[in-house]
């Protein structure tokens, strides 16, 4: 599988010279590298890590809801939630499963080396992550030791989903036109996915002995990593995604099935949220 990068960058993103003020604050190696497969993951933990808002409001189709109108909707969605957990316990249609790994890394410029592994430094993938042109001039690679450095890190890598079970409940009530049902299904399987992150990050944390709220996940779609083309890369880095799972990407790098996420793990105490975009002002030049 090609592991290089196919795309050019845009005129307008292209931040030669410049670099965030970032210093890096490398973490000890784990004593195992590699991928780490979590087949069972108890259903009853993992929901507790929903996004309830998001669930209702954004899946579910609450977003406009307030007041009286809302606490109704509210009331309606946490019984149909209950009913709905309910039925996942039973028939196993929500499935969370996750393969994560950990890799030594190093940064360079705006690229993350993986190595092999910690001792003979051979390069087995290289992340190229866009820069921001304004603010701060962040990328992902400004967290992690430098080559210069001579000092190793540690990347965490993961890729969760609920299975393909959800699919094809989906599809069934879809086929037999009960639009209303498929919609609800749909929208939990999605937050399930996303919950399923969420109690899996909190491992990591455990696992790399951070504290509760350092170290922030980044999915590749979202602001400051918004190309997938890398998902190709995660996958050949953890292959029990395909093997153990099924599961698979599209040409354009979509996870599929839709209800699974990927996602890199920064344990930079400094790491926030940002996005590669223009800024408003530059998008006003232009």
């Amino acid at each position: 599988m090609e592991m290089g990068r196919a795309s050019q960058t845009p005129a307008h993103r292209k931040t030669e010279g410049t670099r965030s003020n970032i210093v890096p604050a490398p973490i000890p190696l784990p004593a195992k590298l590699g991928q780490r497969i979590v087949k069972d993951m108890p259903l009853e933990m993992v929901l507790k890590h929903l996004n309830m808002n998001e669930l209702y409001r954004l899946s579910w189709g609450a977003k406009n809801a307030h007041g009286e109108a809302w606490e109704k909707l509210k009331k309606e969605f946490d019984a149909r939630l209950a009913k709905m957990t309910k039925e996942a316990l039973k028939e196993g249609w929500l499935k969370p499963q996750a393969v994560y790994g950990y890799f030594a890394c190093q940064a360079d410029g705006d690229d993350l080396i993986i190595y092999e592994n910690a001792e003979n430094k051979k390069e087995i993938a290289r992340f190229n992550f866009p820069r921001q042109p304004h603010d701060d001039h962040l990328a992902l690679s400004d967290y992690y030791a430098s080559v210069e450095s001579g000092h190793l890190d540690v990347v965490a890598l993961q890729v969760v989903t609920v299975g393909q079970e959800a699919t094809e409940r989906f599809e069934k009530l879809q086929a037999a036109n009960d639009y209303t049902e498929a919609y609800f299904t749909h929208g939990l399987a999605v937050q399930t996915a996303e919950a399923t992150a969420n109690y899996l990050h909190e491992h990591v944390r455990r696992e790399l002995g951070l504290d509760e709220n350092q170290g922030k996940r980044y999915s590749w779609g979202y602001p400051a990593i918004p190309e997938l083309e890398d998902h190709f890369k995660v996958f050949q880095l953890l292959p029990a995604a395909e093997s153990e799972f099924g599961m698979s990407l599209s040409i354009s790098g979509q996870l599929i099935p839709e209800q699974s996420t990927a996602a890199i793990i920064v344990h930079h105490k400094d790491a926030k949220y940002y996005s590669v975009g223009e800024s408003r002002v530059e998008q006003l030049m232009r």
